[in-house]
């Protein structure tokens, strides 16, 4: 009899993949605002459910029927978040539905306690965003810097969100992952599409040439999953490319893969940048060691592997006439 599965957030980038490719022998449920289903993918089931609503959520853990349960959910729009920071030095802001205080920092407390209570297996996604990005790339075992202002407010609740799943005593597991791409969706976007999509317009920004990323190729993240799920696992994880890079860098390699001109990009300092209150700050040393899930035999690609396997992919946004050299 197959196991189940409960994805929260199933719809975004990262969990839209997840849902998409199972692992074998486990069936999909899923619950959350979206139903998967609208946006064309298979699920056995699907509840309508206000992931920032407590007594919701508690209510339902309570009469879920699941194996293990994924939170994918999140609020991650870095910049958007860094709006909702009251004080640096404070740990609650707002609770407004929605928030990044709710959704990041909240709910995997209240899904950690619920399937704790039930005897769960719950496997909670996090970022190296958590980090300060002073000393990176980072190992599993680093746990999230302090909030401070050298760590975005999205970076802050994250931390606080991690922090309780792997403080909880029931069967869990955290993953951490940098930079997700290599999921093409309608409506989605992530840093090689964004790439992509510049190049082919002509409207390419600078790139900082001294952020250090180890970008995530997001079939892997399903991959660990799968591994993680069959195991029940209680360990971090990290699911990042071996080769550290920085956005220069990975655009060059995305453009050169196709032959496609690198002469005319454009470089900015993130470390120089001045702090502007409107924009959150980014880890400039940031990015994940990946060791753990070696002993899983899963073994992450490489960004400069992701991006040939992107650029195979069917449907990727791609126009020669609009980036030939010239």
């Amino acid at each position: 009899m197959p196991s189940t599965v409960l994805v929260l957030g199933a719809t975004s980038r990262v969990g839209s993949h997840f849902v998409a490719h199972p692992p074998a022998g486990w069936s999909v449920v899923t619950a959350g605002r979206t139903d998967p289903r609208s946006r064309g993918l298979t699920v056995d089931s699907h509840a309508s459910l206000d992931l920032s609503d407590e007594a919701a959520v508690r209510g339902f853990l309570r009469g879920a029927k699941a194996d293990a349960c994924v939170n994918f959910a999140a609020r991650t729009d870095v910049d958007g978040c860094e709006k909702e920071r009251s004080d640096p030095s404070a740990a609650r802001p707002t609770g407004l539905p929605g928030s990044a205080w709710t959704l990041n920092a909240e709910l995997p407390r209240w899904v950690a306690e619920e399937e704790e209570r039930a005897g769960r297996f719950f496997v909670h996604i996090s970022t190296d965003y958590v980090f300060d990005g002073a000393h990176g790339p980072y190992p599993e075992a680093t746990p999230p810097s302090p909030p401070s202002e050298k760590v975005s407010w999205y970076g802050v609740t994250k931390g606080i969100g991690e922090s309780a799943v792997f403080s909880s005593k029931g069967p869990r597991s955290v993953l951490r992952i940098s930079h997700p791409y290599g999921n093409p969706s309608p409506g989605r976007t992530d840093l090689a599409l964004t790439l992509l999509a510049q190049r082919r317009e002509d409207r390419l920004h600078p790139l900082y040439v001294d952020q250090r990323i180890t970008p995530t190729w997001i079939p892997d993240v399903s991959t660990a999953l799968a591994a993680i799920l069959d195991l029940s696992s209680t360990r971090i994880y990290h699911v990042a490319s071996p080769e550290v890079t920085s956005p220069y860098g990975f655009a060059k390699a995305l453009f050169a893969s196709r032959g496609w001109r690198t002469d005319d990009l454009r470089t900015a300092s993130l470390a120089s940048q001045a702090r502007d209150p409107a924009r959150a700050a980014r880890p400039v040393l940031g990015g994940l060691l990946v060791r753990e899930v070696h002993k899983l035999d899963v073994r992450p690609r490489s960004f400069r592997e992701g991006i040939r396997e992107l650029l195979d992919v069917e449907g990727v946004p791609f126009s020669p006439a609009a980036v030939r050299a010239r």
